[in-house]
């Protein structure tokens, strides 16, 4: 997460799929997984990860968690889809169509996306240093 200040934290009750990294809707008591596709969700916030659950391992369904709201310009962790292939930084991202609670490659870099990649993606790993909406 990024050293700077200000950042916006937020707690929630976990829905039991969330995972650290995973981008949660933050409208009610629960956070859920982000659907894009479905209009109804909101974005809220990035899950940060809890000292005694693995990154890989969802929270227990009611547990508290903490989401930061990302700030423009800022560094963050972030759950992304399989790449399949090398990223590079730079390249844009934006909300995952069809994928709760990631982001993917795509979009147009002046106008459609929401993140940029930091740091290259070498590998088929599913989180990413990305920086937020520049």
């Amino acid at each position: 997460m990024d050293s700077r200040a200000k950042e916006l934290w937020i707690s929630r009750k976990a829905d039991g799929t969330l995972k650290a990294g995973d981008l949660a809707d933050i409208s009610g008591d629960t956070a859920v997984g982000l659907d894009y596709s479905n209009s109804l969700d909101e974005f809220g916030g990035i899950c940060l990860p809890r000292y005694d659950t693995d990154v890989d391992t969802a929270y227990t369904t009611g547990d508290l968690i903490d989401i930061v709201i990302p700030q423009g310009g800022h560094i963050y962790n972030c759950k992304i889809t399989d790449p399949a292939a090398t990223l590079y930084a730079g390249e844009p991202l934006v909300f995952a169509n069809g994928t709760v609670g990631e982001l993917t490659k795509g979009g147009d870099i002046e106008a459609e996306h929401v993140a940029r990649l930091f740091d290259d993606v070498l590998d088929d790993s599913l989180y990413a240093t990305i920086i937020w909406g520049v």
